[in-house]
């Protein structure tokens, strides 16, 4: 990711993000942030509400602030995509959730943080996890089951 100087408007935001095969996040709800992107590589399933869809490369999903939502990377290779945000409070959370890549690179599945502690810090950026990632099993045919 490309950091603004210091100093510098924060806003909009455009993160880049690489999942591998089979990531995917908590179901979780933003309370005032419409959580957009584009995708770049690969695929994902996404949950949003009762809704569920497929986005593939050059794809432009915009999930609707209050909504729960989650996706599943589903392609064979990493997915790659561009969140774009109106405000920083989602870069304030992977900031205070993540630490900075020594390299660009993956990073072990092992995050070193406990799901209790990421409720907690997602609860003071105005983040709601409010279930489970999507598991393989979740997926059958390109829909949850």
């Amino acid at each position: 990711m490309l950091r603004n100087p210091d100093g510098a408007p924060r806003t909009p935001t455009v993160i880049e993000l690489t999942i591998p095969p089979g990531g995917s996040p908590p179901r979780h709800i933003h309370d005032a942030l419409d959580d957009s992107f584009l995708m770049l590589d690969g695929e994902v399933i996404i949950r949003c509400g009762d809704r569920t869809f497929v986005a593939h490369a050059n794809d432009y999903v915009v999930l609707p602030a209050g909504v729960e939502h989650t996706f599943r990377v589903t392609s064979a290779q990493a997915a790659r995509m561009l969140l774009v945000h109106a405000t920083d409070e989602f870069l304030n959370f992977i900031e205070a959730v993540g630490t900075p890549a020594a390299k660009l690179e993956l990073p072990a599945t092992d995050h070193g943080i406990n799901r209790d502690s990421l409720i907690r810090i997602a609860a003071e950026h105005e983040l709601r996890i409010v279930g489970a990632p999507l598991e393989e099993s979740d997926v059958h045919n390109g829909a949850i089951s």
